[in-house]
């Protein structure tokens, strides 16, 4: 027997034998000196364990699954974004009204304008079939007037682009003279469109060689002479619109005379049955020579809807 030290640091009794174990019930060759400590005869180890893979997961899905959770919960409870009117889906929409289908509507009363187009009945108004611009005109050519179809040429060398225009020259007891016309149009310019227009026109000419003057002063007052001729030819067989007429004109004629009424815009009035005048400037001061001329003109409309 010898000292030999152990794997412990103790000194203890070793048999000067290689492959010796203390351990009787180990093998011979397994001990320190040719084998592996392991368990004793008969008992075999234990298979080793599976790794269970569903850990690895369901467990990074849940997380997600609670991150997610946590921001829809700051989002919508914590910190919820701003509504307003212009950008949430909550907004109340404006109400609708619906737009009356043409049964709804209620029939003009007599003499009141009527649809151009009546597929359109929002749309531009015309007069009603009982206004006939031709006999308007036949009524005024038997006052004298000259009246013209469209494609003739005038007395002053223009060319008639209306349907008819009737014109008459007066140079009586003024130191100018005036031309004044009357023409209508009708609706789109078609020949069967209805009637859209009544256009009066009163131009006051002066030659300084003849010792004439005139100025913007003159249009208005012609134009209430032309007004007076033509309104009862317009509204003829209809006398309750005829005074409703000349009581619009009769407002209206102050705001002709001023600037406002000698400009492209002009100035406007509207009878109680819907027909709108309207005062227009057409040309300041148009020289031709030593004559001058000016112009004012008056169109009579249905007004829109």
């Amino acid at each position: 027997m010898q000292q030999f030290k152990g794997t412990s640091g103790r000194e203890g009794l070793v048999p000067n034998q290689p492959g010796w174990n203390p351990n009787q019930q180990w093998g011979q060759n397994q001990g320190p000196g040719g084998g592996w400590y392991g368990p004793p005869p008969g008992h075999q180890p234990p298979p080793p364990r599976k790794r269970r893979k569903w850990p690895f997961i369901v467990i990074p899905i849940a997380a997600l699954l609670l991150v997610l959770a946590g921001r829809v919960f700051y989002v919508h409870v914590i910190n919820p974004p701003k509504k307003t009117a212009a950008s949430t889906s909550e907004a109340a929409p404006p109400p609708s009204i619906p737009a009356p289908t043409t049964s709804e509507r209620k029939p003009p009363k007599p003499g009141e304008p009527i649809p151009c187009d009546e597929r359109r009945p929002d749309s531009y108004q015309c007069f009603p079939d009982d206004f006939a611009p031709d006999a308007v005109m036949d009524s005024i050519a038997a006052e004298g007037w000259s009246c013209l179809r469209e494609g003739q040429e005038t007395e002053s060398g223009g060319t008639v682009s209306a349907p008819r225009m009737c014109e008459a020259k007066d140079n009586v007891n003024q130191p100018y003279t005036i031309r004044a016309s009357i023409e209508y149009k009708r609706f789109l310019g078609k020949p069967d469109g209805k009637l859209s227009e009544f256009t009066l026109t009163a131009n006051t000419s002066a030659s300084a060689r003849k010792g004439e003057h005139t100025s913007t002063e003159d249009p208005p007052k012609a134009l209430i002479r032309v007004f007076d001729i033509t309104a009862k030819h317009i509204w003829q067989g209809q006398p309750e619109l005829l005074k409703e007429a000349t009581r619009t004109f009769e407002q209206l004629k102050p705001q002709c005379a001023t600037p406002a009424g000698m400009t492209i815009e002009g100035v406007s009035a509207t009878t109680p049955s819907g027909y709108t005048l309207t005062c227009h400037d057409i040309g300041m001061g148009v020289a031709v020579g030593d004559a001058v001329t000016y112009g004012q003109m008056l169109t009579i409309k249905p007004a829109r809807p």
